[in-house]
């Protein structure tokens, strides 16, 4: 029995295949800050985002807008419904959000979910994501048909930085946020 004869080697790509229906559009606010709910979603677990959504806050504040802070919670069972219930609520009542923080692979999903969730009704969203994992976040965001979503990239880790550099961050990186909701003067 000799060697087998290959004629022909076929590589596969591990990348995913999307369909390729058009990309579902993205918003932009397109007025000032003045008056404007914008919501701001987090979770529990990261010291980080606290931080650096508390800045916001208080700078949207500042600016005119009124912010609606969110934490979700789990996100199956009994507080998994809790937390949907909360988002559907909370994504009814603002005009714009920003949604974080991906520093974490399943962290950096929800935060794309949600974030095209707010899109999906008509209202600009910011999914802020860790450079890390703005890939995971781009492929998941193209996977759920927002391909165009947008995301405002932090520096990986956040978590071990001290407060003082984390309110540096905030405030370098508020001008972004502000640009990728489509404020205007």
């Amino acid at each position: 029995m000799g060697t087998p004869s290959v004629d022909r080697l076929v590589i596969r790509s591990p990348v995913a295949e999307f369909d390729r229906d058009p990309p579902a559009q993205s918003y932009m606010l397109g007025r000032p800050l003045r008056g404007v709910r914008v919501g701001v979603r987090q979770d529990p677990t990261w010291r980080s985002w606290h931080i650096i959504a508390a800045d916001w806050v208080e700078r949207l504040r500042r600016d005119g807008a009124e912010p609606l802070l969110l934490q979700t919670g789990e996100r199956t069972g009994p507080e998994g419904e809790k937390s949907r219930r909360a988002l559907a609520e909370w994504m009814e009542a603002i005009d714009c959000a920003v949604v974080g923080l991906g520093t974490c692979g399943s962290c950096t999903m929800w935060s794309v979910r949600d974030a095209v969730g707010v899109e999906q009704l008509r209202k600009p969203a910011v999914a802020a994501v860790c450079d890390e994992f703005v890939a995971h976040g781009r492929t998941t965001a193209a996977f759920l048909g927002h391909p165009d979503l947008k995301v405002l990239v932090f520096p990986y880790p956040l978590e071990a930085r001290p407060d003082a550099e984390l309110r540096a961050i905030a405030g370098e990186w508020y001008p972004q946020l502000l640009a990728l909701l489509g404020v205007r003067a």
